[in-house]
């Protein structure tokens, strides 16, 4: 985490975020959870029990500041096909959540 966020901070933002442009990052759990933990306001110690299973697309939205989970086409729920670790429904509520609304 100590790398990704000034990274993407000092990179990604001015680059893209700024001008409009979507990003894609594909990264190790540590790095996303440092992610989530940034752009969500969700605690050290939530973060910490989140788990972020291999190959699940996951999309911030930053005008809405959540994160969505899309639907891998096989018509199931993505949060009950997947284990996101004990903190996963804590971080439901206020300025992070984990929607699967808008699933495409």
């Amino acid at each position: 985490m100590d790398r990704t966020i000034p990274f993407y901070v000092r990179r990604i933002v001015p680059d893209a975020v700024e001008r409009g442009k979507r990003v894609l990052i594909s990264s190790s759990e540590n790095a996303i959870r440092g992610l989530l933990m940034h752009l969500c306001d969700i605690p050290q110690e939530m973060i910490n029990k989140l788990d972020i299973p291999n190959g699940v697309p996951i999309v911030y939205d930053p005008r809405s500041r959540c994160i969505k989970l899309l639907d891998d086409g096989s018509g199931r729920n993505p949060l009950e096909v997947h284990d996101f670790g004990p903190a996963a429904g804590k971080t439901r509520g206020g300025a992070s959540s984990v929607e699967e609304r808008d699933r495409r």
